[in-house]
């Protein structure tokens, strides 16, 4: 598989919204080479709906220009890598990070040390975006963290690398259900899953949520979404249907200005929201299903 990657200079005032409409996009994954200068990259799969997807994608970063004027001054250049030279360069940026308490996430090539009773996630992205780094997913990490997931099922939806449902089991949660649309995601996710050795509790699924709801999915008393405000929207009913009675939801991949549109459709599919913790702009949420 060959990727159109696609690296922007940006001004850094547009970070937070550019790297957000990237994830809308469909990207499989955003490097930020350079945060001041804002110069970052995003990968789209180079298949039919290729130009389709870069003409969406050029006709939103134009519209950004009316909330960030320094976007007028936008390049782009774009050149083909394939998913191995991709994968590679990751290699760059992707280091062990301490997460919270006792939570390390490193990638499966670098070595770590580690203290009695901490926790290592090992993880080779691929093309799947999340390696623990970016915000939303320190938030969720967090979160996974502080609860007593003991004997649990939990729900990770939009799993990407399978870093959330990988954590999960091995924080002690009994079985843990991930779902993702991207076929990439799920074969990334797997095999995270299995360098981990909890294949027998992950089951990742390539499907749509409301279907696996149809198909006699049983509600959770814990789920994960690590997406963006929009999809949360979208999703909200199909979350709350997901979540069993006093089970919890912790959503993610908000940024500042869609928080109250997410937390607005998560309390009209029946879920109490509780509270919100923000990091570097993007912020997650709490819910619970009374």
């Amino acid at each position: 598989m060959e990727y159109c990657e696609i690296a922007l200079t940006i001004p850094p005032e547009a970070l937070e919204a550019v790297t957000d409409l990237l994830h809308r996009s469909g990207t499989g994954g955003v490097v930020i080479d350079d945060e001041r200068g804002a110069d970052l990259r995003a990968y789209l799969p180079c298949d039919e709906r290729l130009d389709i997807r870069l003409a969406d994608l050029r006709r939103r970063l134009t519209d950004l220009v009316e909330f960030f004027p320094g976007m007028s001054q936008m390049t782009e250049r774009q050149r083909v890598v394939a998913e191995e030279d991709w994968a590679n360069a990751w290699r760059e940026h992707f280091h062990p990070v301490r997460v919270g308490r006792r939570l390390i996430v490193a990638p499966t090539w670098e070595p770590v040390s580690c203290q009695a009773g901490e926790v290592v996630v090992r993880l080779d992205p691929g093309m799947a975006f999340g390696t623990g780094t970016h915000a939303s997913t320190v938030l969720c990490l967090q979160a996974l963290e502080a609860e007593d997931l003991a004997g649990r099922a939990v729900l990770d939806v939009g799993t990407g690398s399978g870093i959330l449902a990988v954590a999960a089991a091995m924080l002690g949660a009994a079985e843990v259900t991930a779902v993702d649309i991207d076929p990439l995601a799920v074969r990334i996710a797997r095999q995270n899953a299995a360098v981990n050795g909890v294949s027998e509790r992950v089951h990742v699924r390539y499907a749509e949520l409301r279907d696996l709801l149809v198909g006699g999915l049983v509600p959770v008393s814990f789920a994960v979404a690590n997406l963006t405000a929009d999809i949360l929207c979208d999703l909200a009913p199909d979350l709350g249907a997901a979540v069993a009675p006093g089970g919890l939801l912790v959503a993610s991949g908000i940024v500042t200005s869609g928080r109250r549109d997410a937390e607005g459709a998560l309390a009209a599919s029946g879920l109490r929201v509780l509270r919100a913790a923000a990091l570097d702009g993007w912020v997650a949420v709490w819910a619970r299903r009374d």
